[in-house]
Parts: structure tokens; sequence; C-alpha cells
């Protein structure tokens, strides 16, 4: 379950973003999770669940997290939508050759921290 793995990752990222910031723990988070990511949610809620149990820092975080639809650019017909067949091609005209635009990462988004008051407006880093 390489999902343990990434949210080891991102909570390596949380605790540098408490410690800049001189926060007692996290309360909350948001994952954007592109569709191409690899990763399952139910996975990803079950290693959720194991790491807070093993770190303070995020014993009580909420994680939330939505799905990033893949996204495709064509440059010859200039399609810009939703990958909406199971392959790479354009869905306007066909072509293979398209970028891809979003829809294969994960990202971390809106930490909410507890600071102490006396942190407030501190940056640590």
């Amino acid at each position: 379950m390489h999902e343990l793995s990434i949210l080891q990752a991102i909570y390596l990222s949380l605790r540098e973003i408490a410690r800049r910031y001189g926060a007692r723990r996290v309360l909350r988070f948001r994952l954007e999770v592109g569709e191409l990511a690899n990763v399952v949610p139910e996975l990803l809620e079950e290693a959720f669940a194991v790491l807070k149990a093993a770190e303070p820092l995020i014993a009580d975080a909420v994680m939330e997290y939505s799905i990033v639809p893949l996204t495709l650019r064509c440059p010859e017909c200039g399609y810009y939508g939703p990958w909406r067949e199971r392959t790479v091609r354009c869905p306007e005209c066909g072509s293979a050759t398209v970028d891809v635009v979003d829809g294969e990462d994960l990202y971390l988004r809106d930490v909410e921290l507890d600071i102490p008051e006396e942190n407030y407006g501190q940056d640590n880093g």
C-alpha cells in the first residue's frame, strides 16, 4: 500500500509547516488527488488512520480530499477539457498529440493549524 508512504511524505510537509508557524497541532488539511495519481481514496483514508494513531501532531486532524479529473489540451484542434474516453486521444478531433494539463498529481492544500496566540504573525522558517 503505497498510500502510507504518500501520507508519510505529506506528514513531513505538515510537520515542517507546523514548525514554521509554531503550531501545536494540525487541525485540518486538504488534498487534491489527480484521477491518474495512482491513489486509491479508501486506502488513503486507511493510511491516514494508521498515521494519526502514531503521530500526536495530527492525532485530531481531519483530512479532506477531492479528486481532480484528468484534463487534456490538444495542440492540433485547441480542445481543452476533461478526458472523456479511456484512451489518450483528443475527444474532439481524435489526435494522439495531447498534453495532460491536470489530473496526474497529488497536492497538499489548505492546512489549518492550532497556533498559540503568542506565535501569531511569526514565521520561524
